[in-house]
C-alpha cells in the first residue's frame, strides 16, 4: 500500500472523497541559509582567587529606621558592685574612725584648762638635732651621778625607742609612760627602781596606732607634760632627767615648756654642725617666752686620737662659747657594758668617759644650786 491509499481510506472513513486532495511538494526556498549545527566541545573551567567586581553598580542608598541609630549606639557596662568583704571592711573602718575621734573628744573635756602649777623639781631635758650622738648614754649617766642632797632623781624616757631602761639596768616592763598617758593613770605608779637609789619611768612597748594617739595629745594641748609632772607631786629638791627622741618633734616642744636646764648634745662631726643654725633658732625663740632658763651644749664621743676631730672641737668651742658645757671622750667600753648589761658608772677602774660625765654631772649640779640662789633672792 502506497501513501495514496493510505489517504483515500483516511477520506473514505470520514464520509469524504480523497478526489479534491492535493499533494503539495515539501520544498521551500528560504531566504536565508539554514544555520548548520556545530558540534560543541566543553569549555575548561578555570577557578580563580575571589576577585573584585569591576564596573558594579552599586545600590542607591536606603534609608533606615531612625531606632537602627541606637543599635548602633556602644551599649554601657553594667557597674559590678564591690565584694561584701569590702564593704564590711570599709565599714569597720568608718566605726573604729568614729570611735577614735569620740575617745580624743572625751579625754580633751576631761583635761582641765589652762596651765597648771610648775613641778617643785628641777627638770634636765637633753636634746639633739640628730640621732647617734649618744644622748641616752648621757641622760643614763646623770641619772646614776646627779643627786641633790634629801631628794631623788626620777629619769622619765620621752624616747619611743625605749632605750633609757636598758642603760639603767631596769628590769624591761610593757606598762610605761605611753600606757599610763592613753590610760589616764598617775606616773608615780610605774616607776621602776634604777641604779643609786634613781627611779626610772621607761616610754613603755605601745603599738603605732596608740603612738600616734599619744602624740596627737601632746599636739592638742601644749602643757600635756607639765600636768603630767604636777600630778607626780615631785619635791624641791628631786630632780627629773628627760631623755627626747632626736629632731623637732612633739615631744621636743612639751619638754620646752617644762625644762629648767636644757643640755643639748652634739659630736664634733660635720653632720651636728650643720643642726646647730635651727636648734639655736627655736631654743632663742623659746627664751623670749621665758620657757628656757638655761641653755648649754656637750660635746660627747669626743675622739682625740683623730685631727678633724680636734679641730671641729675647736670650732665648736668658738661658734657656742660659754655655752660649750663641756666635752665626753669617746669610749668603747660604755658601749660594751651596755652589751652585758652592766652601768660603767658603778664599776671600779678608771674610765675617760665616765671621768667626764662625773665632771659635767658636778657642773650641772653647781648650775641648779645657782639657780636655786637666783631664785631665793628674786623671792
Amino acid at each position: 500500500m502506497n501513501r495514496t491509499d493510505d489517504i483515500s481510506n483516511l477520506f473514505n472513513r470520514f464520509g469524504a472523497s480523497a478526489d479534491s486532495y492535493l499533494e503539495f511538494d515539501s520544498h521551500f526556498d528560504y531566504k536565508e541559509k539554514p544555520l548548520a549545527l556545530v558540534p560543541t566541545t566543553p569549555v575548561p573551567v578555570v577557578i580563580d582567587a575571589p576577585q573584585a567586581a569591576i564596573g558594579v553598580v552599586e545600590a542607591a542608598p536606603v534609608d533606615r529606621p531612625i531606632q537602627d541609630a541606637a543599635e548602633l549606639s556602644p551599649t554601657k557596662t553594667p557597674q559590678v558592685a564591690a565584694p561584701l568583704r569590702h564593704l564590711l571592711a570599709e565599714v569597720a573602718l568608718a566605726r573604729q574612725a568614729e570611735a577614735q575621734a569620740r575617745n580624743e573628744e572625751a579625754l580633751r573635756q576631761v583635761l582641765p584648762n589652762g596651765r597648771p602649777s610648775k613641778t617643785k623639781a628641777h627638770v634636765i631635758a637633753l636634746i639633739s638635732g640628730k640621732g647617734g650622738v649618744g644622748k641616752s648614754t648621757l641622760a643614763s649617766a646623770l641619772a646614776t651621778l646627779l643627786r641633790v642632797e634629801h631628794g631623788q632623781t626620777v629619769a622619765i624616757d620621752l624616747d619611743p625607742q625605749n632605750a633609757l631602761q636598758h642603760h639603767l639596768g631596769a628590769e624591761p616592763d610593757v606598762a610605761g609612760m605611753g600606757n599610763a598617758s592613753l590610760q589616764g593613770e598617775n606616773w608615780n605608779s610605774l616607776l621602776l627602781a634604777g641604779p643609786a637609789g634613781s627611779l626610772l619611768l621607761p616610754y613603755g612597748a605601745v603599738t603605732e596606732d596608740e603612738r600616734r594617739t599619744l602624740e596627737r595629745y601632746l599636739e592638742n594641748d601644749e602643757f600635756w607634760l607639765a600636768r603630767q609632772l604636777a600630778s607626780m607631786a615631785l619635791g624641791e629638791n628631786d630632780v627629773v632627767i628627760l631623755d627626747t627622741p632626736p629632731g623637732r618633734t612633739a615631744y621636743l616642744d612639751q619638754v620646752l615648756m617644762v625644762a629648767d636646764q636644757v643640755l643639748v648634745v652634739v659630736t664634733a662631726d660635720a653632720a651636728c654642725f650643720l643642726t646647730l643654725d635651727p636648734m639655736q633658732r627655736l631654743l632663742d625663740e623659746r627664751k623670749a617666752r621665758g620657757q628656757v632658763q638655761q641653755c648649754n651644749y656637750v660635746i660627747n664621743q669626743f675622739d682625740a686620737s683623730r685631727a678633724f676631730c680636734r679641730d671641729m672641737q675647736e670650732v665648736l668651742k668658738r661658734r657656742l662659747g660659754n655655752e660649750l658645757l663641756g666635752t665626753v671622750a669617746l669610749d668603747h667600753g660604755v658601749g660594751e657594758a651596755l652589751a652585758y648589761g652592766q652601768n660603767p658608772l658603778l664599776k671600779a677602774g678608771f674610765s675617760p668617759a665616765c671621768r667626764d660625765m662625773r665632771v659635767l654631772s658636778d657642773t650641772l649640779k653647781a648650775q641648779l644650786q645657782s639657780m636655786d640662789i637666783a631664785e631665793s633672792y628674786a623671792s
